[in-house]
Order: structure tokens, then C-alpha cells, then sequence
């Protein structure tokens, strides 16, 4: 699923997002997020999902946040078209230099100017939002499915403490290197089904600001047996390690540094 957050005035917003909606609509499945009233809740840790007789839901609440919506829509959907959220770390269509903290796709002077296809182009080249359950969804797919009795997955996470006297890590900032990092974790992927009683084998590492405690790196694999599913999915998150070539910095309350750099 491919985020595009929406950053303009509220005069233009509504025709950006009816247009916009439209066009990737055509495109594949979307979701489109908006902020919605939570004024008749004050409870904390509390939601509310209200869904009608055609399956449509809206949900209200104290507990709930973008990436927890992200992570309930990823594995249905293309698209996800979010408005309101100009604080989001994802792509942004930007109108009339309007301010967000993400980063800018494409940026236009008018609603009339966007050129939806060419910023479709730029939108699939962007990262992609994953979960385990959108891999796994992914990997069930697979032709050879009726045959595989095993997936087995691994997920990574950001550790707060490396031992209970070390500072606390508040997060962690992934860089890749773009295009190389994506090739060699394709043919990871590639080499790893080669094997005898694997079907599919998916692998997905998120990069950007990473908070403590959330997940960052996921593998799963849809094989036969689950000896080999298990023995794949350890080689695999091994040579993900070894091979892509994704760099990590660790900030901590007390300081941070890139790990490789660490004495």
C-alpha cells in the first residue's frame, strides 16, 4: 500500500481529494483517511467503529492513530489518500507551498494543473507501506499455495534497552541505498525459493524515523514443510543483515550516532 497525504488550504482541499480519489480509484483498491469529530469522546483508550448494513466504517477515538489505521488497510489496498494529517512522515501532493512535515512528491499552484498521471508515476516509486499481515496476504497468493503447509514469518522491532543499564533508545532513523538495497533484497527473495519446498519468500524493511517499540523489519516464507520454512526464514533475515545495504542511526535521550560508528 503506497500513502499520498494531501497538503493545501481548506478552500482547495475538498476538489483536490474528490479528484485525486477518483483517478486512483481507477487505478487499484484505495482507502481514504480524514479526520473525523471526537468530541463526544473523552474517555482515554477508547474507540469507537461504527460500520452500516453495506459494510462501510468510520471509527472515532482516543486510541487511535494513523499508522493503526495504516496497519488495519495495508493488506487490502493500493492507495491510501490521507488529508488532515499534515504531520504525517509520508509523500505529500503540496498546493500553493502549503506546509506538512513529510516529504514533497510534487507540488502544484492550482488543483486545475495536477497532472494525475504523471504523479501516479512518481507515487509508485515511493516506499511502500507493509505489515506481516500484508506479506502474508501476499504470499497465500502464491500458485503453489495448495501445496504449502508451513508460513513462517519473522519481525523485527525496535529495542528500547540493550541491557537494563543501557540510556534508552527513543528511536531509530533507516537510510537504503536506493535501488541497490531493493536489488539485492529481490534476489535474496529470488534464491531462497529456489529451494525445495518453497514457495514464496517476501521480505519488506521500513526506513525513515522508527519510534521504540514498533516494528521495522518483517520476512515471510510459504513453504511445504515447516523445518524449511523455519531454516529459510533464518537465512533469510541473516543475509538481509549481511547484504542490503540499509544504515541505521540510534537516538537515544542521551545522545545518538550511526551504528557503525558506535566505539
Amino acid at each position: 500500500m503506497r500513502p499520498l497525504g494531501v497538503a493545501a488550504p481548506p478552500s482547495d482541499l475538498s476538489t483536490l481529494i474528490d479528484k485525486l480519489s477518483t483517478f486512483l480509484y481507477s487505478k487499484g483498491s484505495l482507502a481514504v483517511i480524514s479526520p473525523l469529530s471526537t468530541d463526544t469522546f473523552t474517555k482515554s483508550n477508547f474507540s469507537v467503529y461504527q460500520i452500516d448494513g453495506e459494510g462501510n466504517w468510520a471509527a472515532s477515538g482516543s486510541n487511535l492513530t494513523l499508522m493503526t489505521l495504516f496497519d488495519t488497510l495495508a493488506t487490502k489496498h493500493d492507495y491510501v489518500l490521507v488529508s488532515g494529517f499534515e504531520n504525517a512522515n509520508i509523500p505529500y501532493l503540496v498546493l500553493a507551498e502549503h506546509s506538512h512535515n513529510g516529504t514533497t512528491l510534487m507540488e502544484i499552484d492550482s488543483a486545475e494543473n495536477l497532472d494525475t498521471t504523471q504523479l501516479l508515476l512518481e507515487l509508485n516509486t515511493t516506499e511502500p507501506f507493509e505489515t506481516l499481515d500484508s506479506l502474508i496476504d501476499r504470499a497465500v497468493k502464491s500458485p503453489n499455495a495448495n501445496q504449502a503447509g508451513a508460513i513462517a514469518t519473522f519481525t523485527g522491532r525496535v529495542r528500547e534497552l540493550d541491557h537494563p543499564s543501557d540510556s534508552p533508545t527513543t528511536r531509530l532513523e533507516f537510510e537504503k541505498y536506493a535501488g541497490i538495497a531493493e536489488a539485492r533484497l529481490n534476489q535474496i527473495c529470488s534464491d531462497l525459493c529456489q529451494r525445495d519446498g518453497i514457495f514464496e519468500v517476501l521480505m519488506h524493511h521500513r526506513v525513515g524515523h522508527i519510534e521504540s517499540g514498533q516494528n521495522v523489519v518483517f520476512v515471510v516464507v510459504l513453504g511445504a514443510h515447516r523445518s524449511e520454512a523455519f531454516k529459510t526464514v533464518q537465512d533469510g533475515i541473516d543475509r538481509l543483515k549481511n547484504e542490503v545495504p540499509i544504515f541505521k542511526k540510534e537516538i537515544k535521550i542521551d545522545g545518538s550516532f550511526w551504528v557503525h560508528d558506535r566505539p
